[in-house]
């Protein structure tokens, strides 16, 4: 596992190796993309974020989709990984809120933060992504990451993060949050 250094505030950067889960979660979006919400403010970003346009998926889609429970565990094992090495022992988790994001060309996302209360990941489904920039305010310390298909950045919940506008046709990610369960 790699540690991406910003100042303050670490991201963590390894890999789903699976390729073939990989394309079959790529190919789950966009078979449901129709599904997916397009956000007021941006026409050519969509997302089941807290809106899948069905009941059959909520607000927990690695957990809610019969065919993404195979991520679910791997994601759970990397998180794992990481609290393990951050902390020096086991430390209990859940991700308790996971979404897809399909961003067409030049979409992107402002800078934003998730949760006070664990931390956050994403996962790569595209051949190409967009790159993603990671801030630590008000110092402004910086630093740009060019994701590739299988990364995985795990982060601090209260980081700032943005997606740079996109170059390339179609850019799909799994966004999850997690939180430490009390001792």
């Amino acid at each position: 596992m790699e540690e991406i250094i910003l100042k303050k505030i670490s991201v963590f950067k390894t890999r789903i190796e699976d390729i073939e889960l990989l394309d079959a979660v790529n190919f789950f979006a966009e078979q449901n993309e129709e599904n997916f919400k397009t956000k007021e403010w941006q026409k050519i970003y969509k997302t089941d974020y807290n809106c899948f346009n069905s009941t059959e998926y909520t607000k927990n889609i690695i957990y809610d989709a019969p065919e993404l429970f195979p991520l679910a565990k791997k994601l759970e094992d990397k998180v794992c990984e990481l609290l393990k090495n951050t902390h020096n022992k086991h430390v209990p988790f859940m991700i308790y809120f996971s979404w897809i994001n399909i961003m067409k060309k030049r979409g992107y996302q402002e800078f934003h933060k998730h949760d006070q209360q664990g931390g956050s990941g994403v996962l790569y489904l595209s051949d190409e992504n967009s790159e993603i920039e990671f801030s630590v305010f008000p110092e402004n310390a910086r630093k740009r990451v060019k994701p590739e298909k299988g990364d995985l950045l795990l982060f601090e919940g209260t980081t700032f993060h943005r997606v740079l506008e996109s170059q390339v046709e179609k850019r799909i990610s799994l966004a999850f949050n997690f939180y430490l369960s009390p001792k």
